[in-house]
């Protein structure tokens, strides 16, 4: 979604955010035009609104009311980002993490996950999430970055499980990303293929990211799949 918004710090060194949609979302999966709203230590809790731990937040990006918590796994010292949830009746509620830095593995376990429009997003014809009361109990997933300068490759596997009603079938999900580097240290342009292997829903990615002036980026975005182009646009990201 477009976004507005603003970050504050306390004079404690904890931080406020509060982050509002331009437009409504068309599932009631989320209802709200806040997007995000918490109180954070950065780096090590918080609580609010916000987007859950799960992945790269590119195949699944969920927001939900949580209490979250930075960590680490007594062996091997593993980063461990976990997260309480309770969005309400019918949305989101339990438990949802990940373990690892560059690469990791991924859980979600309760209720109504993926049902909001950001969810697989880059894959659907149609712009509406799920919605209420459906959605999965089990979510897993695993998802790596390398870096090989001036590339970087990333991936994602999601494994839906457990769904709420018979549409909800059990579906996995990929995703493989290649981004390029310019030689400026700025600009950069990827490439990326999303699969949904059960119903074999393919789409192909085009993205940018231009540096336009210091607090101002520039993103274009192309997606094809089976049926062509389906989506195209750009974004502005404006810092004041």
């Amino acid at each position: 979604p477009s976004l507005v918004g603003f970050k504050a710090r306390l004079e404690n060194g904890n931080r406020i955010t509060v982050t509002q949609r331009l437009a409504k979302q068309l599932s009631d999966g989320d209802p709200d035009l806040t997007d995000e709203f918490y109180l954070e230590a950065p780096g090590e809790w918080r609580f609010g609104k916000q987007v859950l731990p799960f992945g790269q937040k590119t195949l699944l990006r969920v927001t939900a009311l949580a209490f979250y918590l930075r960590t680490t796994l007594a062996f091997e010292e593993a980063p461990l980002e976990i997260a309480v949830v309770d969005a309400g009746k019918g949305r989101q509620r339990g438990v949802t993490g990940r373990i690892g830095s560059n690469s990791g593995i991924s859980f979600a376990f309760g209720e109504h996950f993926g049902i909001q429009d950001s969810a697989f997003s880059i894959l659907r014809q149609d712009l509406g999430g799920l919605g209420r009361s459906r959605g999965y109990r089990t979510v897993i997933g695993a998802d790596s970055q390398i870096f090989a300068y001036p590339m970087t490759f990333e991936s994602e596997i999601i494994v839906l499980r457990q769904g709420h009603t018979p549409q909800d079938v059990d579906s996995t999900y990929t995703d493989i990303r290649a981004i390029y580097q310019l030689p400026n240290g700025r600009d950069k342009f990827s490439l990326a293929w999303a699969r949904e292997w059960n119903e074999a829903i393919n789409s192909f990615r085009l993205d940018g990211e231009f540096v336009l002036a210091p607090q101002v980026v520039l993103m274009p975005h192309l997606r094809f799949g089976s049926s062509g182009l389906n989506q195209f646009g750009t974004s502005i990201r404006l810092r004041l």
